[in-house]
């Protein structure tokens, strides 16, 4: 079975609802009702959710498949990795980690969270293992873009 795919934009919806306290199956209860309302609080209101009800009624298996079983993302873009990051595990940038240049370096991520990011994002980014604290179980990690030939 291949991991479903989505765009940066429904990740984003999703963990946006997600880090709001909706769990998976309320997610897809909300979808499949068209409870439009619902979604009006995540966020302070400042997301769109209407692309996630047009996903959920014209394929309503890819999206409720990602939402339960995970998903890749098409493309990750820098910002969208510390999105991930902050909705899905509340770690942020300055607080939990550095930014240099185009990596977010020294990122704390236990090994489940580890696992899961590493087939979420897109090819794009590599995931460096730098350290293993014994104490708190994280794996300290480095986010990096692949080089790509011009």
């Amino acid at each position: 079975m291949s991991i479903v795919k989505l765009s940066q934009w429904e990740m984003m919806l999703l963990e946006a609802a997600r880090s709001h306290g909706f769990v998976d199956e309320e997610i897809i209860h909300k979808l499949r009702s068209e409870n439009t309302e619902a979604f009006l609080d995540v966020e302070g209101g400042k997301f769109d959710f209407t692309h996630l009800f047009d996903l959920s009624k014209n394929d309503p298996h890819t999206l409720e498949t990602a939402i339960r079983d995970g998903y890749q993302i098409k493309f990750t873009t820098f910002n969208g990795i510390k999105f991930l990051l902050n909705k899905r595990y509340d770690i942020q940038a300055d607080r939990d980690y550095q930014i240099n240049g185009d990596s977010l370096d020294r990122v704390p991520l236990k090994d489940h969270a580890l696992s899961w990011v590493r087939q979420a994002i897109s090819k794009n980014w590599r995931i460096v293992e730098l350290e293993k604290r014994t104490d708190s179980g994280d794996t300290i990690v480095r986010f990096e873009l692949v080089n790509t030939p011009s």
